[in-house]
């Protein structure tokens, strides 16, 4: 699993996590696979943005039916048992690593409570409807992030008003993208909840986001399914937000256009 940050959490709090690296194992299986992103509070502070002028200081991901499934209201419980599985969706069994990509509410009537298993025996004593997993699109969109050397220096965060903000907490503490890096390494600031100076209104989260960071909100690209309201279209109203709607979960066509429609508002300023 990955590895701890020393930065503190809050259910509206950011969590520091973060970057430096290398080239992309995805695109060229015998490069040296050194990750954009590490747990050095050092890195941190060096994190100002990509080179390329036309890309997002910083991207912002929604949580719930963006980044993953099901949403954390729907969950009976707190999701602590860890399901094992391929980390490259497109990969296999031969040459693909495993990790930790989904997170299961334990059934009650078991004592398994805890331990590890494998995604190919999730209906022996676990719900699938109860395990949170990342979509596909959101995880190549992340595993592009963390490898490819043209986006490092960008500033991962994520504004979620989630319902159970500890759920949320515990899927990003957990749920690895490539071996030894969970979501918690790649997201610098995460702004969880809709309580204290946070409201269902993304505003909100994106005030705190700005007021930790300093990044201004137009060098900020944020992702969101609108499933509540249309945030990205308030956000880009009130503060100058660009954003990519997801409505079905985050594909990486999705993901690119997000990032085509920032360069296109970038080129206009």
């Amino acid at each position: 699993m990955g590895k701890g940050s020393s930065s503190s959490r809050s259910d509206g709090g950011g969590n520091a996590a973060a970057a430096a690296a290398s080239a992309s194992s995805d695109t060229c299986a015998s490069s040296p696979v050194d990750y954009n992103f590490s747990t050095s509070a050092k890195q941190v502070a060096e994190q100002t943005g990509p080179e390329d002028p036309h890309l997002p200081t910083m991207i912002v991901f929604d949580l719930d039916y963006c980044l993953w499934n099901p949403e954390m209201h729907e969950l009976s419980g707190m999701p602590s048992v860890e399901v094992e599985g391929l980390l490259d969706p497109a990969g296999d069994f031969a040459t693909t690593p495993l990790g930790c990509v989904g997170l299961s509410v334990p059934k009650r009537r078991r004592n398994g409570r805890g331990r590890t298993i494998p995604s190919w025996e999730l209906d022996d004593g676990y719900d699938g409807h109860e395990t949170v997993r990342l979509f596909d699109g959101a995880r190549r969109a992340l595993r592009e992030l963390a490898l490819n050397p043209r986006y490092r220096g960008i500033i991962l965060a994520c504004a979620s008003s989630s319902l159970e903000p500890s759920y949320s907490h515990a899927c990003l503490d957990k749920l690895e993208v490539l071996p030894d890096l969970t979501l918690r390494d790649m997201f610098t600031h995460n702004q969880i909840g809709r309580t204290g100076k946070l409201s269902p209104r993304k505003t909100t989260h994106f005030r705190e986001l700005y007021r930790e960071s300093g990044v201004p909100y137009p060098k900020m690209l944020f992702f969101d399914d609108c499933g509540y309201g249309d945030h990205v279209g308030d956000l880009k109203g009130a503060l100058g937000v660009v954003g990519q709607r997801t409505p079905n979960g985050l594909t990486f066509k999705e993901f690119l256009g997000g990032l085509e429609e920032y360069r296109r508002e970038s080129e206009r300023r």
